[in-house]
């Protein structure tokens, strides 16, 4: 429903406008009344009406001088009409000029009102359809720009560009609120993108659809983010595992990578914790390394426990544990923590991808271990990741070995990693040693779909990610989700979907 304010100083007028027109039949409702102009800009200023009905004469401030402080002072004014019992040129005169929809005279007729609001409800339904637009359209140009930034651009017309949308210049310090949440994702996206849409603020969407908000440090802005970081958890921690985090840095538009990175640090430690809430990478430890994982090294021990070797495992697991960036002979705690942390992680990613029983093997391992912050000396966490490692290599054996009992368990693995090539059932047939007939109809069975549906709503999901994820062309979205020509691509895509690829991506 689309807000109207009636603003008139004799009550008779205001009731009357209330009680004789159907304001539902043109989907209005009346969000306040007001007998002044200082009252009727309170109302205007709070609750940002989409139509104001105003008389011309009224204590205080006239209707004249309420559209004139409504046109200076707010980005997207109401659309007035003005009633007035004065038959004056003048008066129709500064209307038009302060592009007033209409001019009523009193007595108001019911017809005239009626046609008025028709009128106005279809010019204001067009604004919002065509803000909702150009809205979705500079999101999508934003998210190219930010994007461009995290990934280490920074040439001058970039900076430049990124100035100008955020109204920044001359003003150092910028802050990024990052929100990663397991559901109500929709909901929270909603809520913080109505929150951008003030000025020094900018929504975005990063590689991975984390949401975020940039803000320059213009008055209080940046107090205003924090606080939308604490009610975003708030209003969200009892429905969703949730965590806001916050990142600041100094050095204008070229701070907003550091800034961003920060966010994104203080937002992996607080997730390596297990624990949703509210973390600001001043919260972190100071010794930067603390909330890094020695990449190289997890994925060489991944490799022992992914191939069996249950030998080699003790010396992955001391190689992890090393800091190498400490010079110490044995790390500090809090660096130990973060590796086990994400070996935990990865070991329930791995067994979950196996369709094991993850609750189970964390029932277990908190049996035989306790928890990781119950741990203080570096031989009790040495000990923890070899029992770790050695009972998720057993893990995973096991799993494995009953997965790969059945054949087409494979296949649809095959297929959800290979998607995007050439795939055929004929062929996939010969690589797996079976009867292309009986491979089509086991296949379904699994899946309850057939091969050729399965794989079209593979690459369709994918096309559908890179749609809302990315600024790639129809063509470019075409190719890396499977589709070598981008004419085939866009009939099925409609055929799945019901609409074209370049409509999915305005309504996404």
């Amino acid at each position: 429903m689309m807000n109207v304010l009636l603003v008139d100083d004799e009550p008779w007028v205001l009731e009357g406008l209330r009680t004789m027109v159907n304001w539902n039949k043109y989907g209005f409702q009346i969000c306040g009344e007001a007998e002044n102009g200082n009252a009727a800009w309170s109302i205007i200023e709070n609750l940002r009406p989409d139509l104001v009905f105003t008389d011309i004469h009224m204590p205080s401030v006239s209707g004249l001088e309420l559209i004139d402080r409504s046109i200076q002072n707010l980005a997207k004014p109401p659309r007035f009409v003005i009633l007035s019992g004065y038959d004056s040129f003048d008066y129709v005169k500064t209307a038009l000029e302060q592009r007033v929809e209409d001019y009523l005279l009193k007595p108001i007729d019911e017809v005239e009102i009626e046609n008025v609001l028709e009128q106005m409800s279809r010019k204001i339904q067009n604004d919002l359809v065509s803000e909702k637009l150009y809205q979705h359209e500079r999101n999508l140009y934003v998210n190219c720009l930010f994007n461009r930034l995290f990934e280490g651009e920074d040439s001058s017309e970039l900076q430049a560009e990124v100035e100008s949308i955020l109204q920044m210049e001359g003003h150092e310090n910028m802050a990024c609120l990052l929100i990663e949440a397991d559901t109500c994702n929709a909901d929270i996206q909603s809520h913080v993108q109505r929150f951008a849409r003030a000025p020094h603020y900018e929504f975005f969407m990063d590689a991975d659809g984390r949401m975020g908000v940039f803000a320059a440090e213009i008055e209080d802005s940046l107090s205003w983010l924090e606080r939308l970081g604490r009610n975003l958890f708030e209003m969200y921690s009892g429905h969703a595992s949730i965590i806001a985090a916050f990142g600041y840095h100094s050095g204008g538009v070229v701070a907003m990578r550091a800034a961003y990175e920060k966010a994104f640090s203080a937002l992996k430690w607080k997730r390596y914790q297990e624990e949703s809430g509210i973390i600001c990478d001043q919260d972190l430890p100071r010794n930067g390394i603390m909330a890094t994982v020695n990449q190289k090294t997890l994925t060489n021990l991944f490799n022992t426990i992914l191939t069996g070797e249950e030998g080699g495992i003790e010396r992955e697991v001391n190689e992890l544990l090393a800091n190498p960036g400490s010079g110490l002979p044995v790390s500090d705690i809090e660096y130990v923590r973060v590796q086990l942390l994400a070996l935990e992680m990865g070991v329930l990613k791995h067994l979950k991808e196996l369709d094991g029983d993850v609750d189970r093997f964390k029932l277990q391992l908190q049996h035989m271990l306790g928890g990781l912050t119950d741990i203080d000396s570096y031989p009790a966490f040495r000990e923890y990741a070899l029992v770790l490692s050695i009972n998720a290599l057993r893990a995973l054996q096991e799993q494995r070995k009953e997965k790969e009992c059945s054949t087409i368990f494979r296949v649809v693995q095959y297929v959800n990693h290979e998607f995007r090539q050439k795939l055929q059932l004929q062929v996939l047939a010969q690589k797996f040693h079976m009867n292309a007939n009986y491979l089509g109809q086991a296949f379904k069975q699994q899946t309850g779909k057939s091969f050729r549906e399965y794989l079209n709503d593979k690459r369709i999901e994918e096309a559908k990610r890179l749609l809302r994820q990315s600024c790639s062309s129809i063509a470019e979205v075409a190719v890396s989700s499977g589709y070598p020509n981008a004419d085939y691509f866009v009939s099925q895509f409609k055929r799945m979907t019901g609409m074209a690829p370049s409509t999915y991506r305005k309504q996404s």
